[in-house]
């Protein structure tokens, strides 16, 4: 049951760090529809596609490498708030 519980956990990270390129993706994708004066929806599936395409790279890279729990941990390890 625990590898289980693992497993999700590590899916998790892993979907989290994949998504973020696909929303800011997402977020290119409004100022290109006001350029061209209608919301395409080519245009914004495309940007998000390609941006689920780097994050799934990128989110592989950090697994393949330095493990995603430590690469969480750094992000969520903050100098600046141990004092609060």
């Amino acid at each position: 049951m625990w590898k289980a519980v693992s497993g999700l956990i590590a899916l998790s990270m892993w979907i989290m760090i994949a998504a973020t390129p696909a929303i800011f993706g997402l977020l290119l994708a409004g100022p290109v529809c006001l350029v061209l004066g209608e919301v395409n929806g080519a245009v914004v599936v495309s940007f998000s596609v390609i941006g689920l395409m780097i994050g799934a790279l990128w989110a592989e890279k950090i697994r393949a490498g330095e493990g995603l729990s430590a690469f969480w941990s750094k992000l969520v390890i903050n100098p600046e708030m141990d004092r609060f």
